[in-house]
């Protein structure tokens, strides 16, 4: 058996290589991590796809697959309890738990919602490119990709722009607190912080309910059913951190993509209207997502030929996937034209990505925006410095010059 390297910054700058071996060699690829556990990195298209639909063997709460003197009925954390109350969302829920929450949240977050954001996303878009032109800036991420979405989001939730930053930094620290190096002790005050915030906006939009999204979240109901605090508290977070986390590696590889195509680029520039199909396949190409979120062995099973025990971890490798030769023409090749795209950078299944429309929406107006003002930006390379972790794909930064 190959042991292949799978977290070193020379594989986060180019991983599809890798993926490409393990397709053909180990498709169903067993890791050992460092407490003993088996993780299995499952990277050909038809078995992401089929680890994504079943949620029956491959469960979203760990809760779920402990052993079973562990399995007791589902009880809610809490309010006080801040480690515990930020997992109770769609994220890390099976159903029915799952069934009832996305009902919820999709009461709040709908299409129209999201359309009616699309003045405000270019708004924003030409006032950050004007920004960057006056103030000189030239790292992309830092300058437009990070914070166009944040911004969209933040205004969707009703948050006053006044807080914006703290918020950012709150949800950061609790979804993914190695970004910012934060310890136990730290990560504790800032999401307590962050709940004791929420609280107070909560209680106010309750008595003075606003056409945003937590007035929405703080009113939804189904079966006479509504999300508890601790729901709501979860939510939020998820949909600050999923609502930009993704959308800035979007914006980011996307770029990149296209300015190391510059045949796709100059067929942007001759036809506008390429540019939905343009992003399904810089979704495909080098999406945002690395590996889908964690799944967990329900019961011992076998998948693919491999031997799994209950417990064990399912990591999804969506970017493998996308690349997949049986799927795909010229998988590895960037056609901005290409049809019949059937990628799975929003997942499959019952957890597809409740926020995908609007994903797709920031970044068609965000990609055309900055070629249409910037033709002339070129990136700087080398080298680019590759976010750490199996999740997410992103630059952590994109500097430019203007030629």
């Amino acid at each position: 058996m190959t042991d292949y390297d799978l977290f070193s910054p020379a594989f986060k700058a180019n991983p599809f290589p890798t993926f490409a071996a393990l397709r053909e060699h180990e498709p169903i690829y067993a890791h050992t991590a460092p407490d003993g556990r088996t993780i299995w990195y499952v990277t050909r298209y038809e078995d992401v796809a089929a680890v994504l639909r079943d949620g029956d063997r491959f469960g979203k709460d760990p809760r779920h697959a402990q052993p079973a003197a562990a399995d007791v009925p589902h009880r809610r954390a809490p309010a006080g309890r801040p480690q515990q109350s930020i997992n109770q969302n769609m994220l890390f829920s099976d159903p029915p738990d799952h069934t009832r929450l996305r009902a919820l949240v999709s009461q709040a977050f709908t299409p129209r919602r999201v359309l009616a954001m699309s003045d405000r996303i270019h708004e924003t878009a030409e006032q950050l490119i004007d920004r960057m032109q006056r103030d000189d800036q030239r790292d992309v991420i830092a300058a437009y990709a990070l914070p166009l979405p944040v911004i969209v989001i933040s205004d969707m939730l009703g948050i006053p722009a006044a807080d914006r930053d703290a918020v950012a930094v709150w949800s950061q620290a609790i979804i993914s607190p190695g970004s910012r190096g934060l310890n136990y002790s730290a990560r504790k005050r800032n999401v307590r912080a962050f709940m004791e915030y929420l609280r107070d906006l909560f209680a106010r939009r309750q008595a003075d309910p606003q056409d945003d999204l937590i007035t929405a979240l703080v009113q939804a109901e189904t079966g006479g059913q509504r999300l508890s605090e601790s729901e709501l508290f979860s939510m939020v977070a998820l949909l600050l951190v999923t609502g930009h986390e993704t959308t800035v590696n979007l914006i980011g590889n996307g770029a990149l993509a296209l300015w190391q195509a510059p045949s796709q680029q100059e067929r942007l520039q001759a036809d506008a209207a390429l540019w939905p199909t343009a992003v399904e396949e810089l979704l495909r190409y080098d999406g945002p997502v690395e590996t889908s979120t964690s799944r967990w062995v329900r019961a011992d099973t076998e998948f693919g030929g491999r031997v799994m025990r209950r417990s064990d971890l399912m990591r999804a490798v969506i970017a493998s996937a996308n690349r997949d030769f049986d799927q795909f023409d010229r998988p590895d090749e960037l056609d901005v034209g290409r049809s019949d795209n059937r990628h799975l950078a929003f997942g499959l299944g019952t957890h597809y990505c409740l926020g995908a429309p609007l994903a797709r929406l920031e970044a068609v107006i965000a990609l055309e925006s900055l070629f249409r003002r910037l033709p002339r930006a070129r990136p700087v390379l080398p080298p680019l410095a590759w976010r750490s972790g199996v999740l997410f794909r992103g630059l952590r930064a994109l500097p430019v010059r203007y030629e």
